[in-house]
C-alpha cells in the first residue's frame, strides 16, 4: 500500500489482536511496529509518514550587525 508516496504494509500477526506494520521511508530507512488493531496500525503508519514529511522548522539567524 502507499500513503503520500511512501510504501507500507500492514499484516495480521498470530493472535486476533496482533497487527504488524512496516514503512519504507527511503532507500535505507525502514520502520516497523505492532498494534492491537488494523486501524491502530494504520494510524501509526500515517502518523509516522506525516511526521517524516513535515517541513523542518528553521530558526532565523540574526545578523551580527543587527541593532536589536
Amino acid at each position: 500500500m502507499e500513503y503520500r508516496g511512501k510504501q507500507y504494509a500492514i499484516v495480521q500477526g498470530i493472535g486476533a489482536d496482533s497487527w504488524k506494520w512496516t514503512v519504507h521511508l527511503d532507500d535505507k530507512t525502514v520502520k516497523s511496529g505492532h498494534a492491537a488493531s488494523r486501524a491502530a496500525a494504520r494510524n501509526s503508519v500515517v502518523w509516522l509518514i506525516d511526521r517524516t514529511l513535515k517541513p523542518k522548522k528553521v530558526k532565523p539567524v540574526s545578523s551580527p550587525n543587527s541593532l536589536d
